[in-house]
């Protein structure tokens, strides 16, 4: 993969270690920048000690490794493309607020063909509204439609069927709690709110392309949700003979 700087088109090449081959673009927003491991942690001790001014660096080491692990795929290296984080500030309603996110683009071997692309993104979607609204009552449900996509919220957690200019996907918010561990004997932490979106498309053959973003910035979930929607406008996939028939020496 060759990347040549913030903001711009990811190349990716054939990898020799993983077990299938992908080739597409993306664009990812200027404020993220790549990390060289998803396991690099000094950047999220530091925008944890801001989040829990009170902590300890192995409360805040605790903290950040529980938000990392939201984020799919990271245990197999072959399969990440590319890990990334955003540090800084955001305004919201006048306030200057902690803005933290960390993406990742993965990808995951899949058997579907061109022809069934489309039926593939609507199995996608019924296992994630599965998964997402499993125990939640019906009438909990809401309908909801955009121009471009059509899904359900729940209490916490909203699946979309999308349409992108590279075609079908699946968008999904979900809201969670973190419980950290406890700074002494008998005094707990307050329990850290935490948003996990990911966007999951179909390519045309062969695998699928994951770009998540995990943040406990809740606060800013519509500005996250843009900047996921962004990348996800930008994905274009090459055509797989073409594109290693170009890398051969």
């Amino acid at each position: 993969m060759s990347v040549t700087g913030q903001g711009v088109t990811g190349d990716i090449a054939r990898s020799d270690t993983a077990p299938f081959r992908y080739a597409f673009h993306h664009q990812v927003p200027d404020e993220f920048v790549r990390l060289p491991e998803p396991t690099a942690s000094d950047g999220w001790r530091q925008a944890m000690a801001q989040l829990m001014p009170e902590s300890d660096e192995e409360q805040q080491d605790a903290a950040s490794d529980r938000l990392r692990r939201q984020l799919p795929l990271l245990s197999a290296r072959e399969n990440v493309v590319l890990t990334a984080m955003c540090v800084g500030t955001e305004e919201v309603d006048g306030d200057e607020r902690l803005s933290m996110g960390l993406l990742a683009v993965t990808v995951r071997p899949s058997e579907h063909s061109p022809a069934t692309r489309l039926f593939t993104a609507e199995g996608i979607y019924q296992a994630t509204a599965q998964k997402l609204f499993s125990g939640v009552a019906e009438e909990r449900l809401e309908k909801i439609a955009f121009p471009l996509g059509e899904g359900l919220q729940g209490p916490q957690d909203m699946v979309l069927a999308a349409k992108l200019p590279c075609g079908p996907a699946v968008m999904s918010t979900s809201l969670r709690t973190l419980h950290l561990p406890a700074l002494d004997v008998g005094l707990a932490m307050p329990p850290l709110p935490m948003a996990a979106l990911q966007l999951v498309v179909p390519a045309p053959h062969g695998y699928c392309v994951y770009v998540t973003i995990s943040t406990p910035s809740v606060f800013l979930l519509d500005s996250y949700s843009a900047r996921l929607a962004h990348i996800g406008r930008t994905l274009t996939f090459d055509d797989l003979a073409t594109a290693y028939q170009t890398q051969q020496p």
